[in-house]
């Protein structure tokens, strides 16, 4: 062990704080001065869900609320992916877990035409979804008859799949930004719960 000599040209505190300097040394201990705790390392935040978006429009207005919703999702920490619904086929759907839909009506309550394959296939075939947790955002036109029915559509084949409603379906007529903002709002508290 390492001393300091009595007729060191130190003062007492100096001294002191030599032999406790010395001493660490000895200990092992890091040089540089008082020894401080490791600061906590941050957990990596829990991985958000992956949350899959469809979306099917005639005139890009559906498309644009996906987006705004997956930029949402984004920022909340989840992992969404935006999909045209002429990209997806029934198969994929057992796959997904967390599912949003958003989707106009064209003409007498026909899908629009993105749309219309998925929406065929759908009703055609019967698998099982019963994993699946979903959401339909459904845009429209009251003037019209079928007011909202491509929505109403996937919302009522989906649960007749086993799939089970996240959020009750929105729809919304002309002016879409406020029942967006609620049904938006509505996904992202649902989804903390379901976390």
């Amino acid at each position: 062990m390492l001393t300091i000599p009595d007729n060191a040209p130190f003062t007492g505190t100096q001294k002191m704080w030599l032999k406790g300097f010395l001493a660490g040394i000895a200990a092992g201990l890091p040089q540089g001065g008082a020894s401080t705790p490791a600061a906590p390392v941050a957990e990596a935040p829990e991985a958000g869900l992956p949350v899959t978006i469809l979306w099917g429009s005639q005139t890009g207005t559906a498309e644009s609320y996906a987006k705004k919703l997956a930029k949402a999702l984004t920022a909340r920490g989840h992992s969404p992916t935006i999909l045209d619904m002429a990209e997806v086929v029934v198969e994929q759907l057992s796959s997904m877990r967390h599912l949003a839909i958003l989707t106009s009506t064209y003409g007498d309550g026909e899908p629009p035409d993105n749309a219309l394959s998925l929406h065929t296939a759908l009703h055609a075939e019967s698998p099982s979804l019963t994993d699946l947790g979903f959401t339909v955002f459904a845009l429209g036109d009251s003037n019209y008859p079928e007011f909202c029915k491509c929505g109403h559509d996937f919302h009522n084949r989906l649960t007749a799949l086993g799939a089970k409603p996240l959020v009750p379906l929105m729809t919304s007529d002309v002016d879409h930004d406020l029942p967006f903002k609620e049904w938006s709002a509505s996904i992202l508290s649902t989804l903390i719960t379901d976390h």
